[in-house]
């Protein structure tokens, strides 16, 4: 006899089976169709880059920089966080000072979507090789500069139309106005020897052309002006100094490495006129070194403060201050914090205070991003010890 509900059952178990495997088809078609979309859609893991030569034995400033930041992520933590609570990571990156490792990691940073901040480089030679591979893109990331001084940086970027830069030490037009002023309360009338580091060519081009410019502008002469190093020395220009007269002060413009072969030579050649020293030198070796000369000396760093005046000035504070720096900009990112909401953040902090209290002074950002905020400090080396001049 034929069951109809027997069949009627067996009829509903399929049609429930049938919407069941077109339910879980239709399922997995979403679930690759998701998946399909995931793979094809970069994941965004924001970071930002601090691009230093750490382990430079004769140019310890980016060094010291390094510790003061480290310092800063273990008093706070060792990434950053959005508005929204997005966490930023931080990665390390070494140039070894080298234009070509310099230009390599700006490459790798510009074509890495996460990379929406760049703090480096480790001197104004590797920082504008770096700012040249940024410029050939309209969507580079934003670069604070917590070392590199030479002038012409900001103009380029400027000229390229990038405004997310921001320079945390004066720039070496405000060095050559306190080396001006340094060298007309040592000599009325100078005539003045200025060298620079053949290694470091961008930034002792811009400030030697500078600091010429400035004691020609209030009457001093300068009679010599060119590189020393390993191809270089002084004694070509001691030549010079014998049909022109020795000069009163001499500048050296570059990093300690060859400030001690300068004070090498100026001791061979028994010459003892006042030496000047740049921001670059400000080395425990170079200045230990001097007492091997009786030379008067003096150094300039933008670091250092009044209520210290002997206390050696190092770019730890200034690490310290990059790393609070950072962690405002980044606080104020909405959303995934972008390239391009990091560019907002930037501009955000231009003609404002940005850090009253800081560790190495004041941050105030111009238009262009230099900081208006702090000026470079004189010292006086003496017995392998400095300290302020005059309470420069």
């Amino acid at each position: 006899m034929f069951n109809i509900p027997g069949v009627m059952r067996k009829a509903t178990w399929k049609l429930k089976a049938a919407a069941v495997t077109i339910c879980l088809s239709l399922l997995a078609a979403a679930i690759w169709a998701s998946m399909t979309w995931l793979a094809s859609k970069p994941f965004f893991d924001p970071y930002v880059a601090v691009v230093l030569a750490r382990k430079q034995i004769d140019f310890a400033i980016p060094a010291e920089f390094q510790i003061g930041f480290d310092r800063g992520q273990l008093n706070k933590a060792n990434f950053f966080e959005t508005k929204n609570k997005r966490r930023v990571r931080i990665r390390p990156m070494e140039d070894f000072g080298s234009i070509i490792e310099a230009e390599r990691i700006a490459n790798e940073l510009l074509n890495d979507p996460n990379c929406i901040l760049v703090i480096g480089n480790s001197n104004s030679t590797v920082t504008s090789a770096t700012l040249d591979v940024f410029l050939k893109s309209n969507d580079p990331p934003s670069y604070i500069w917590p070392i590199a001084t030479a002038t012409k940086l900001i103009d380029k970027a400027r000229t390229a139309g990038d405004r997310a830069v921001l320079r945390m030490v004066p720039d070496n037009a405000s060095q050559a106005i306190q080396i001006q002023r340094l060298v007309g309360r040592l000599v009325s009338v100078p005539r003045v020897a200025i060298y620079g580091d053949e290694e470091n060519p961008l930034y002792s081009d811009d400030l030697m052309r500078d600091i010429a410019s400035k004691v020609r502008e209030k009457g001093g002469s300068v009679i010599v002006e060119e590189m020393i190093g390993p191809n270089n020395s002084i004694y070509n220009s001691f030549t010079i100094w014998q049909k022109a007269s020795r000069p009163d002060v001499i500048i050296y413009v570059g990093v300690a490495h060859h400030g001690l072969l300068l004070i090498d030579q100026l001791k061979a050649l028994n010459i003892r006129a006042p030496i000047i020293f740049t921001d670059g030198s400000m080395v425990g070796a170079l200045i230990q070194n001097i007492k091997r000369i009786p030379n008067r000396a003096f150094i300039l760093s933008p670091v250092g403060l009044k209520g210290e005046p002997n206390k050696f000035p190092t770019y730890e504070p200034i690490g310290e201050d990059a790393y609070e720096l950072t962690r405002q900009l980044i606080g104020e990112c909405v959303g995934d914090c972008s390239r391009d909401n990091m560019r907002t953040a930037i501009e955000g902090v231009k003609g404002k205070n940005s850090l009253a209290n800081g560790k190495a002074g004041e941050y105030q950002f111009n238009a262009d991003g230099n900081n208006a905020g702090m000026q470079y400090k004189v010292y006086e080396i003496s017995r392998g010890s400095i300290s302020l001049y005059n309470h420069y």
